[in-house]
């Protein structure tokens, strides 16, 4: 008996003891799961992911095994190792371990979200579809399928997306009907609100936004609801919605000044869109406030000096931009506001004229030139301070004085445009200085070094051979000034500048600032060199000259001497043909009638014939002879030796007009599809004759009594060929009112509806007519289509921060001039610890940036100390 208490007693400290080894054993075991986690929730990512490592490798079989390898991979994500994430949650061992936990939905879900932040967006859509799918019953589907709509969006793979979302019977559709108020189901129908606004289905949009409960959505979404609303009511020509829906916008900005900036812009622009400049510009002044982003206060500097010009309140908007230079001197955007005051102060000055009461405001300008270069020669806006100053001085008369800022401008990084004005204007300064050579070389320099711009050579290539043609003559340079009157007559006869001489009509010209004045410079050429084989050019150009002032009977006189005393030169035709568009512009139309008649009698060949044949078809078109001005179309296009005219193919299209002037509607057809049909008939054209065949076609009698109204289904297939040829323009918006008025017709008011609809997105200012009578329509149909429609939409980026403590990584989201300062950056960091705490491996660090947080947004700092609070305390060894 004693035997038997003694050998129990054994067994009870063997067991004991057993139990205590194993106790000991587990516990070695969960202490290293538990002090890799440790390091998971400080994010202390390198250090983790080692510990999770060396925890897998050592304890295979443990339970813990499973979630170790995922949250290892999770610490790769957060360190950029995504291929190591992928690799490691394909392990085949591994993923076998997580099928028997239950853990594969979790492996499938992270492998997607490791292809999705790495950029291999059609695999994590392939993915998160398929986990979807397989784990359709995991509490992770829904989240899955939002971020394979995710994906597509980020591949503008808008079809498969709304099918993620959209499917009836799908997961998303299921958690939508259960549970409508759902974050991620909200996020869902946000992405699909821009999705369909990527496809400019904006009825869909406003269905789906519809479908959202301002109430229950995140400020974040409830922003992101704001903004497709302003957008869309934009896109549809709606300006009063898109106003109020501004307004709310601006009231949603209040719950983070990260977004008010964006706000502002929007309501201004919309402001702008209605035509409200005033109440415009002084909401982008709002963006001129301390502790906007630089970038937005550069937008509403410029936005402000835009709308001034608009209006010609050019002193108003620089008295705003003053106001913000004195409360913001040392801000980014200061030398830009410094340069666009001083600009405004220029613009007033020259559009108020000389006999303006105001007489300080050239000084006003100069002052803000003055004080930009003063501060610093190197700003980027020195070329800009230059060219203006020196205009400056040249309006002020110091002509000199000008030279210097006119030759550091042309030395430097400057628009194409402005580059050519001050090499332009350095001429204009030594021609001044009577340095002839020099300022020759420089309009030379214009002409030669920006051939290439037609902006540049239309504003300044006359101009150019003008001013070396003054000073050939200067400098007694004979070939010179044939060489110059030859380039002007040759390479700009239609010209301000050539053969009317027209010059010197722009800003700081002292002389030859008028026709007379040109006429003087091409007489004096004729008086210098009057056996010059160019005097029949001079002498049309003089004439020209009074073209230009609209003195027609001198011109007429002119013209008339020149045919007597050159009836065989080369010019012939050419003065001929002015000479009845100058009987046309004095009011003789008949005169005008009988030279262009005469004229294509005795030049058929010339490239003016068709032309003067085409001012006979309008003759009578305007008088209502539509048979004569067919005749006279019909002339245009079907003459052999014109066939190459560029207006061959709008005399068809006239001549379809003309036919239709006469009610001869199968002729106007056979011209009209004869010119559609052509493939050599220019786009734009062609678009045109749609038109005037599609008008053609409600206007005749039906081909079947019994259906009167077949012409207008005809018709409106015509002007869908429109919509295919150009979508988005204005020809498009007059197209789809075409396509409204022929639906009320047939009596299909839900498509006629559709179709106004149409007219509001191109927001075309030409169909304003059309979008007013469709408003009320296109109202209707969208409060119907908002109590019907449902779907979803991509997945919004916060959702997967909010969810999955992603903050930190939506840094990459940041422009490289944003940094520690931007907002946005600033609250996602405050919520996760920085990626620096795993760098520094001190949590105390993970204070700290909590410590700033709450001075660059005071507004949180109450959930900021609840962070700090719920901090683990420092680990001690």
């Amino acid at each position: 008996m004693v035997f038997l208490r003694h050998w129990l007693l054994v067994l009870f400290l063997l067991i004991l003891g057993g139990g205590q080894l194993l106790a000991a054993s587990t516990t070695r075991e969960q202490r290293a799961y538990d002090a890799a986690n440790v390091d998971f929730q400080r994010e202390m990512w390198s250090r983790a992911e080692t510990g999770f490592d060396q925890f897998v490798k050592k304890y295979k079989e443990s339970t813990n095994a499973p979630m170790a390898v995922l949250l290892q991979a999770q610490a790769q994500i957060k360190q950029g190792k995504f291929s190591g994430a992928v690799g490691l949650l394909a392990d085949t061992n591994h993923l076998a371990r997580a099928q028997a936990a239950g853990m594969a939905d979790q492996y499938a879900r992270w492998t997607g979200e490791a292809q999705f932040a790495g950029g291999w967006f059609a695999d994590a859509a392939d993915t998160f579809a398929r986990a979807a799918k397989n784990y359709s019953q995991s509490p992770a589907a829904l989240g899955m399928i939002v971020s394979a709509a995710a994906a597509r969006e980020k591949l503008a793979d808008w079809p498969p997306l709304d099918a993620l979302l959209e499917t009836p019977d799908g997961i998303f559709q299921r958690a939508a009907q259960l549970d409508p108020d759902n974050e991620q189901v909200a996020s869902g129908r946000l992405l699909l609100a821009r999705s369909k606004s990527a496809q400019t289905n904006y009825p869909a949009v406003l269905a789906v936004l519809n479908q959202l409960n301002p109430k229950m959505l995140t400020p974040v979404q409830d922003w992101n609801r704001s903004q497709l609303l302003c957008g869309t009511f934009q896109a549809t020509g709606d300006l009063d919605a898109a106003l109020a829906a501004t307004t709310n916008l601006m009231l949603v900005a209040q719950k983070n000044p990260a977004w008010l900036a964006d706000a502002v812009a929007t309501h201004a622009s919309v402001l702008e869109k209605k035509n409200l400049l005033p109440e415009a510009g002084a909401a982008w002044a709002e963006n001129l406030k301390g502790g906007v982003p630089p970038e937005k206060q550069r937008q509403a500097v410029l936005k402000i000096a835009e709308l001034a010009a608009a209006q010609n309140k050019f002193s108003d908007a620089a008295a705003a931009l003053e106001t913000f230079l004195a409360q913001s001197p040392g801000s980014p955007t200061a030398e830009l506001a410094l340069l666009t005051a001083g600009e405004l102060h220029l613009k007033d000055f020259v559009l108020s004229g000389p006999t303006n009461a105001v007489t300080n405001r050239l000084a006003l300008a100069q002052a803000k030139f003055d004080q930009l270069l003063g501060a610093s020669t190197n700003s980027p806006l020195a070329a800009k301070a230059h060219l203006d100053r020196g205009w400056c001085r040249w309006l002020a008369e110091k002509f000199s004085e000008s030279a210097p800022d006119f030759q550091a401008a042309a030395q430097s990084a400057l628009s194409v445009p402005d580059l050519a004005v001050a090499r332009f204007k350095l001429g204009d300064a030594q021609f001044f200085q009577q340095d002839f050579v020099a300022a020759r070389e420089n309009y030379r320099f214009v002409l030669e070094s920006f051939s290439g711009g037609a902006d540049v050579m239309s504003s300044l290539g006359g101009r150019a051979l003008y001013q070396i043609l003054r000073a050939s003559l200067e400098l007694k340079d004979v070939a010179g000034v044939e060489t110059a009157l030859r380039g002007l007559l040759e390479k700009y006869p239609d010209g301000e500048v050539a053969p009317g001489g027209l010059l010197m009509a722009g800003e700081g010209f002292s002389d030859f600032n008028s026709p007379s004045a040109a006429r003087e410079v091409f007489l004096k050429s004729a008086v210098q060199f009057p056996d010059s084989p160019l005097k029949p050019a001079v002498d049309f150009a003089v004439a020209r000259t009074f073209e230009r002032e609209q003195n027609w009977p001198a011109a007429i006189t002119r013209h008339e001497e020149w045919l007597k005393n050159y009836p065989t030169n080369a010019l012939l035709s050419q003065v001929e043909y002015a000479l009845a568009r100058v009987y046309f512009q004095a009011g003789d139309e008949t005169a005008a009638f009988t030279g262009f008649t005469s004229f294509v009698a005795q030049f058929p060949a010339d490239d003016l014939a068709p032309v003067a044949q085409w001012w006979l078809a309008d003759h009578f078109f305007r008088a209502g002879n539509f048979i004569a001005a067919e005749t006279n179309y019909d002339n245009v296009f079907q003459t052999p030796a014109w066939k190459n005219s560029p207006l061959v193919f709008p005399a068809r299209l006239m001549a379809g007009r003309a036919a239709m002037g006469r009610q001869g509607f199968p002729d106007a057809a056979s011209y009209l599809v004869k010119l559609i049909s052509d493939t050599n008939c220019p786009a734009d054209l062609a678009v045109q004759a749609r038109f005037a065949y599609g008008a053609v076609k409600m206007l005749m009698p039906p081909p079947d009594t019994t259906n009167l109204l077949a012409n207008y289904a005809a018709a409106t297939n015509i002007f869908v060929q429109i919509l295919t040829i150009c979508p988005t323009n204005d020809a498009a918006a007059r197209a789809w009112g075409e396509i409204g008025d022929c639906d009320l017709q047939l009596g299909d008011y839900v498509s006629a509806t559709n179709a106004y609809a149409q007219v509001f997105r191109t927001n075309s200012p030409a169909d304003i007519s059309v979008r007013g009578g469709a408003q009320v329509g296109l109202g209707i149909v969208l409060e119907k289509m908002a109590a019907q429609v449902s779907g979803a939409d991509k997945t919004n980026l916060l959702n997967q921060a909010l969810d999955n403590y992603l903050a930190v990584f939506d840094g990459k989201n940041l422009r490289d001039d944003e940094h520690e300062k931007d907002l946005f950056w600033t609250k996602k960091a405050g919520w996760q610890a920085a990626p620096l705490v795993g760098l520094l491996n001190d949590s105390e660090v993970e204070k700290d940036f909590y410590i700033d947080l709450i001075k660059a947004l005071p507004q949180l700092k109450d959930a900021v100390e609840k962070k700090i609070a719920a901090l683990p305390p420092k680990k001690t060894d």
